[in-house]
């Protein structure tokens, strides 16, 4: 199967228990109470908490319990839109988005604009995250997770400041 396999299972810090597939192109929606897991869940394929288990994206394994296997963040082909959308308060809307980027400068750079205009953000570039909306900061943090050319993108809570 293409597309991403996980089987994990953690005691603490929240309890997870989960088999799922979602092949490359489909939409997959977590939905449940507050404090069910949704988070963990979605930082547990991030690779930002490693539980017990096998997380695999095509034939790529992103973590191996069993084998001591847990590929870094970085090396993982995730987007992460996080709830309170994590931007750096200090930078600019353009300088988040190129922050961590792999790309020369410049091409970042470009690369930030086109996506600014994707998510109808033009002439905010240089925007403190201070002084936007919680919609237009959602979209910045959305066209940052974009920036990576995801295999896998995260939402978490993707509905909250929609404006």
């Amino acid at each position: 199967m293409t597309g991403l396999q996980v089987e994990i299972r953690q005691r603490q810090p929240v309890f997870l228990d989960v088999r799922l597939q979602c092949r490359q192109g489909e939409l997959l929606a977590l939905v449940g109470p507050s404090g069910s897991g949704k988070t963990s869940l979605l930082r547990c394929i991030a690779g930002l908490h490693h539980p017990s288990g096998r997380i695999l994206y095509d034939d790529e394994v992103w973590l191996d319990s069993e084998r001591g296997l847990a590929w870094p963040p970085q090396r993982r082909r995730v987007g992460f839109v996080f709830q309170d959308y994590a931007l750096f308060p200090h930078l600019s809307v353009l300088e988040n988005l190129t922050l961590g980027c792999r790309l020369p400068k410049s091409q970042a750079v470009e690369k930030a604009h086109q996506w600014l205009e994707r998510v109808h953000l033009t002439g905010l570039e240089n925007r403190l995250p201070a002084t936007l909306s919680g919609g237009q900061k959602q979209r910045v943090a959305l066209a940052r997770a974009l920036m990576r050319d995801p295999a896998v993108i995260l939402l978490d809570e993707p509905f909250s400041a929609v404006d």
